[in-house]
């Protein structure tokens, strides 16, 4: 004769609890996600989101010169830009590339941060 086992039927007590522990372990998880996140970026070896297929948008590059005060033989020497392709990109016949939007941009955002960083740099 098999013995059957008998299942316990929750009762409204533990109903009550199960909500609450559920709860903490989907938390606890998450912690523990973050926590693995906060190490793989720590160690250097989280996966680098990608924004190289971001459009970097234009920057009126004769406004940008002219707020900071500068020629255009001075803008390029501070900056590290060659006088011609400025010259091309104030009159329109050319586009300046994709990092040196991210670098005018830059520039526009912080002025004083990216010459203090060339300064340090080189």
């Amino acid at each position: 004769m098999a013995k059957t086992a008998k299942t316990a039927r929750p009762d409204k007590h533990t109903a009550e609890i199960s909500a609450p522990q559920a709860s903490q372990s989907r938390e606890a998880a998450r912690d523990a996600q973050a926590l693995h996140e906060m190490e793989a970026d720590i160690a250097g070896t989280a996966p680098l989101e990608t924004v190289a297929s971001r459009e970097v948008p234009m920057v009126d590059v004769v406004r940008l010169r002219k707020s900071l005060g500068m020629s255009q033989e001075r803008f390029c020497s501070h900056f590290g830009f060659r006088l011609g392709s400025v010259r091309n990109w104030e009159q329109g016949r050319r586009l300046p590339e994709r990092p040196a939007r991210i670098l005018l941009r830059m520039i526009e955002d912080d002025p004083e941060r990216v010459e203090r960083f060339l300064r340090e740099a080189y």
